[in-house]
């Protein structure tokens, strides 16, 4: 842990001088993290440096696990060497109620993107944030495992088949599968040998991660926390989510359906190795899949019977630093990325995540390009966008919310008591956010 911090205090200090050493040209500095986000970013800066000679773009990528902590540092700092914040979204408040980001010039036309999108955006009422890009979470399955099982599969989408925006569109409106029904396909699917399941029925990605779940109360009709940001009594620990973390702790206790305490990409890997009927997962998982060979098809994203059909959604905004000098050149490019053909063109055309521009999802839509799989599921995520999607909850103590909801939610999954977790989860919160507010 202290050789850790020494890395990421010495590639701060390292940073810091560098966005000291502005030239005359106009460098905007932008922190990212590392990898396929670097990537696009710097395919976007490339064309908009090449539109604005006069401006150059310097990306400072960080890797994922040191990437929070070296945003909190810097922007609490005041450091002006940064312009432009890449800002997870449920971070967004905790970064605006502390003044980190400049609000969003009230010009900036931000009628061409998705409503939700833009929403989770803003803080009080203002806009701190643009989007990049949307996320969207499908359920894949294994076609092969379904038909030994004799089972018949969700309707969906699967390779050799071609489908409209229109057919996915009824396929999202009225083809969707219930938890119900996704919880009976897997206890008859899950296969056990030898006093060990070498074949599991049904998991998520992110293993009690509040981004995949916040569905289960939500969809019953009760937010996980109240509108004020700081309240999660009456809502976490409501009847709603009471029901949603029971069926919760039910798939990995007394149906013992789902495997427990799965690391970053090893439900991926159990399904592409054929050991998983099931999983709810993001498309980012549509490369991987395809590429390990395994025939799966892909649905929508379940609902409990009777209730609402919610979606998870959000991902990757731009901000500006409050403290940069170059707030005017900061926010054109921060357009040039969100706002225009181009800048979201090239931004998908190297990531391949849902965008929030909507004529690039109106692209998507109507191109015969989408209309093959694996491509015409993106068709899927622009039918949640526009329909279904429900943003992460607005609260400068999103981080303690998180902290709060993972522990309950393992703990469930563990074989703690439903209304235990919940009790513990709702007095944790509501602690810490207090300590926030202060």
């Amino acid at each position: 842990m202290k050789f850790i911090k020494t890395a990421v205090f010495a590639s701060l200090a390292s940073a810091m001088l560098a966005g000291t050493a502005i030239a005359q040209d106009k460098t905007l500095n932008m922190i990212v993290i590392e990898g396929g986000d670097t990537t696009a970013l710097q395919a976007v800066a490339d064309a908009y440096t090449a539109a604005n000679p006069g401006v150059s773009i310097n990306l400072q990528p960080y890797p994922f696990a040191q990437f929070f902590q070296v945003a909190e540092l810097r922007l609490r700092s005041g450091d002006a060497g940064i312009d432009l914040v890449y800002v997870d979204a449920p971070l967004l408040a905790a970064y605006a109620s502390r003044g980190f980001l400049s609000p969003i010039d009230a010009s900036v036309d931000t009628s061409s993107l998705v409503e939700s999108a833009l929403a989770a955006g803003q803080y009080d009422g203002t806009q701190y944030a643009l989007p990049i890009n949307n996320s969207a979470q499908v359920m894949f399955y294994n076609k092969a495992l379904f038909e030994q099982a004799g089972i018949t599969p969700p309707e969906g989408l699967t390779a050799g088949e071609t489908a409209s925006q229109a057919e996915v569109d009824d396929l999202a409106a009225n083809k969707r599968w219930t938890w119900e029904q996704v919880a009976d396909a897997a206890r008859k699917m899950t296969v056990s040998e030898g006093g060990r399941i070498s074949t599991y029925g049904f998991t998520v990605e992110q293993f009690g991660e509040l981004y995949q779940l916040q569905p289960l109360g939500e969809s019953l009709g009760t937010d996980v926390v109240a509108a004020d940001g700081v309240t999660a009594a009456g809502y976490l620990d409501s009847e709603a989510w009471t029901k949603g973390a029971t069926f919760w702790h039910n798939l990995y206790n007394e149906w013992n359906v789902s495997p427990k305490a799965l690391g970053y990409g090893e439900a991926a890997q159990l399904f592409g190795n054929g050991q998983l009927a099931m999983m709810v997962g993001g498309t980012w998982n549509l490369p991987g899949l395809t590429a390990s060979g395994v025939d799966y098809g892909v649905a929508p994203f379940p609902y409990f019977e009777g209730g609402k059909v919610l979606t998870p959604t959000g991902s990757w905004y731009v901000g500006i630093n409050a403290a940069s000098a170059n707030q005017e050149d900061s926010l054109a490019f921060a357009e040039y990325l969100t706002t225009t053909a181009e800048g979201t063109k090239v931004w998908f055309d190297s990531l391949q995540q849902l965008p929030t521009y909507k004529p690039l999802l109106e692209e998507i839509s109507t191109d015969a390009s989408f209309d093959a799989f694996p491509n015409n599921v993106f068709r899927l995520g622009v039918y949640d966008s526009l329909n279904t999607a429900k943003a992460r909850p607005v609260t400068a103590a999103y981080g303690q919310l998180q902290d709060a909801f993972r522990t309950a939610f393992v703990d469930m999954a563990n074989g703690v008591p439903v209304a235990d977790a919940l009790a513990s989860a709702v007095q944790k919160f509501e602690a810490a956010a207090a300590r926030v507010a202060q």
